[in-house]
């Protein structure tokens, strides 16, 4: 059954539920509570059959949670966390909402760029042994997303179940937790897995510095396209700790490769040694592919499947990535946490996605509050690929799929019993961390509560896919 059919039934199915949930109708679930803090579970739709859960999207939120698995972390010595670069030692407890729990020990740094220096920080979290944490799979690496500047608290959530919609090759997991840190509540986070070359995640070959014959020098290679790395970031950003004598420094542990047609730069996550002179193969392989998928792009023949874009990038990726950034209007989607990962004896695909904080008319510059208007499609590379005919196909055939499929409405079905979900742990939240409290750079208006910024992020999202379907008819 598609999307679109289950959501009928959903409603009902959460009516019987224990504890309420999210109505499976177009009307808002968040209305105008009782308390300014609360969401009111008694405004679900109904439907008049009932049917099997089973019938359900398994990732539909369902009820209001009464707990949240709980992290404990702890320092060594209680010792503060204040570097986005040094670790600190410590151990962790985490404990499900079952009671069983999975602990270790660890090292603990900040991690994030604007969101560091929020009051809320989110944390980077190497454990000493790998382990399999909430259902998601074994790893030593994971982060832990703060949200503080997402009052609604889910804006990843609902990205990151977009990009499984999309049937992305890899979306990161994520689930809510409560955290103590050094005994002290800091209240709602996602634990969050981190981007990297895995099995289980981004699933590329991990380059060896033997890895130089033709078979294996041509993956993988994990890239990251970020603004905080230009040449000429530091004139206008000399606050930065990264530039010093208004030099960017970044660029001397990150091994970048500038685009020669306006994109920002595209450093390497992995392999993170090629600036070692023993990395010289790859580094110019590398190099040179995406100076060759550029001049492909840019070129006269670059609508040919054989000698244009198309052969040089795995066109699907492109377009899923597009729209999980342009349906979202991701502020940072084609400037900073732009992923692109390069297959072994393959091509360029786009993605993960990843830091949706500020989108869905979370922030008030570069006109992203508005509901109308491409914001995704005026970047360079995606500007060159709607010159082409079969791309703007392909891009219009894909957004009917999506939404006969009904996944392009299940994004605000999915906020708004999320919300619901949310309800009482989001309380807990902003009894410590302020609901209206923005930096005056976002420029967002504060709604005045966790319902009000619920409700106005599903009005502006219906708002957009209404917009952007009367752009691709």
């Amino acid at each position: 059954m598609s999307v679109r059919g289950i959501l009928l039934v959903v409603s009902v199915v959460l009516l019987q539920a224990c504890g309420g949930g999210g109505g499976g109708s177009s009307d808002p679930v968040v209305t105008t509570p009782a308390t300014s803090s609360s969401v009111s579970s008694s405004s679900l739709s109904s439907a008049s059959s009932s049917v099997s859960s089973s019938s359900m999207p398994a990732d539909f939120p369902v009820g209001t949670a009464d707990t949240l698995p709980v992290m404990n972390l702890k320092t060594d010595n209680s010792a503060p966390i204040v570097s986005k670069v040094d670790y600190v030692k410590g151990s962790f407890t985490l404990t499900g909402t079952d009671g069983a729990s999975v602990e270790g020990t660890l090292e603990v740094r900040g991690r994030g760029n604007s969101t560091w220096d929020w009051p809320k920080k989110p944390y980077r979290l190497k454990l000493t042994n790998t382990a399999a944490l909430l259902g998601m799979p074994t790893s030593k690496n994971w982060v832990l997303l703060a949200n503080y500047a997402d009052k609604t608290l889910m804006r990843n959530d609902v990205a990151f179940m977009f990009g499984r919609n999309l049937d992305m090759e890899y979306t990161p997991r994520a689930q809510y937790i409560e955290l103590n840190l050094n005994g002290v509540y800091q209240g709602v986070y996602q634990l969050a897995e981190h981007v990297r070359i895995d099995k289980n995640r981004v699933n590329i070959p991990e380059m060896k510095v033997t890895d130089t014959d033709a078979d294996k020098i041509s993956g993988g290679y994990l890239m990251e396209v970020d603004f905080r790395h230009n040449v000429n970031y530091c004139i206008n950003s000399f606050w930065d700790p990264v530039c010093v004598n208004g030099v960017n420094t970044s660029r001397d542990v990150d091994y970048c490769i500038d685009s020669k047609h306006g994109m920002e730069p595209a450093c390497l996550s992995s392999p993170d040694t090629l600036h070692d002179a023993a990395w010289s193969a790859q580094r110019d392989y590398i190099e040179k592919y995406y100076a060759d998928f550029e001049a492909a792009l840019f070129g006269p023949n670059f609508t040919d499947a054989n000698l244009g874009y198309a052969a040089y990038v795995d066109v699907d990726s492109v377009v899923n990535y597009y729209f999980a950034n342009e349906v979202l209007k991701n502020v940072d989607g084609t400037a900073s946490s732009f992923f692109i990962y390069k297959k072994r004896g393959g091509k360029l695909f786009f993605g993960p996605i990843w830091d949706f904080d500020l989108s869905m008319g979370n922030a008030g510059y570069d006109d992203v509050d508005k509901s109308y208007g491409w914001h995704i499609r005026p970047s360079p590379w995606f500007d060159r690929l709607f010159q082409d005919p079969a791309f703007v196909a392909k891009v219009k055939a894909r957004w009917k799929t999506l939404k006969d499929q009904g996944k392009i409405e299940y994004i605000a079905q999915y906020a708004e019993a999320r919300a619901v979900w949310l309800d009482k742990q989001q309380q807990k939240n902003f009894q410590v961390w302020s609901v209206t409290d923005f930096a005056s750079w976002i420029l967002h208006t504060p709604q005045g509560s966790y319902s009000a910024e619920v409700k106005e992020m599903v009005r502006w999202q219906r708002a957009r896919n209404t917009w952007i379907d009367t752009q691709l008819q």
